[in-house]
């Protein structure tokens, strides 16, 4: 304690003197404004109409999507979640599943978005065009007639199901397989995340549970602040880690 106490005053005592010293120089304040890539669709539309958009990315994909009949024969449904990268000249690359339905519908999403190649605008950094980050969920959802499933309570049922394998049961295995079905509905539940992650570290799976909750991180946290996700990552035993969070913030 004594130590971290003596690191942060030296830090303290560093910044104040760096401070001092710049008190000769004129301050200046750079301001960096960027604004995301956006979907525009009918480009034709969009030159005549300035910042036009032509229906949703969502509904385009959908709207051209043509269902695997893998997919269909097997009923697979859930959140297809990816992420790609708008160059500068408003092209799509860089695909990245994040969460998978199955090979064929991964392999159709990706065909169809490099089909809106042209029909983006770009990012901008200070008004200058730049390759930006973007991400897409996708609702494949099959209808039994009577419309009755619901992502949320699908979702519920398997997370309350691996729930009680992992804290009641101790079985790590049943409960992966549980959360597994859970994140097919809801892919971006920070709770789901949260849960899986230490079900991957209890399997030793430390990367995949690095990967969960970082995933959180990029979601936005919520559940737990950037200091402990971070530290979580960082231990090496199971033990360890369940310690960390269980302290009171």
């Amino acid at each position: 304690m004594k130590r971290t106490v003596i690191i942060l005053l030296s830090m303290l005592i560093s910044v104040i003197t760096f401070g001092q010293e710049k008190q000769q120089y004129s301050s200046k304040t750079i301001e960096v404004n960027m604004s995301p890539p956006r979907f525009i669709g009918n480009k034709e539309l969009s030159a005549v109409v300035n910042e036009t958009r032509f229906g949703s990315l969502n509904d385009y994909v959908l709207r051209h999507f043509q269902i695997p009949e893998v997919s269909r024969k097997f009923q697979v449904e859930g959140t297809e979640v990816i992420q790609f990268v708008v160059t500068p000249k408003g092209e799509v690359t860089g695909f990245n599943i994040v969460n998978s339905l199955s090979r064929e519908i991964d392999e159709e999403v990706i065909r169809v978005l490099k089909t809106t190649n042209g029909l983006w605008r770009p990012g901008l950094n200070n008004g200058e065009p730049m390759e930006m980050g973007n991400e897409l969920s996708v609702n494949f959802k099959l209808s039994n007639g009577d419309d009755s499933t619901n992502f949320v309570d699908m979702a519920k049922i398997f997370f309350k199901k691996g729930n009680r394998q992992f804290f009641v049961k101790a079985n790590l295995k049943g409960a992966i397989n549980n959360y597994n079905q859970a994140m097919r509905y809801l892919p971006n539940d920070k709770c789901l995340l949260a849960s899986r992650g230490l079900c991957k570290y209890g399997l030793g799976d430390k990367k995949g549970a690095c990967q969960d909750w970082n995933r959180i991180k990029a979601l936005g946290g919520g559940l737990e602040n950037d200091y402990y996700l971070n530290k979580l990552c960082e231990h090496p035993g199971y033990s360890e880690m369940i310690s960390i969070l269980q302290e009171k913030k």
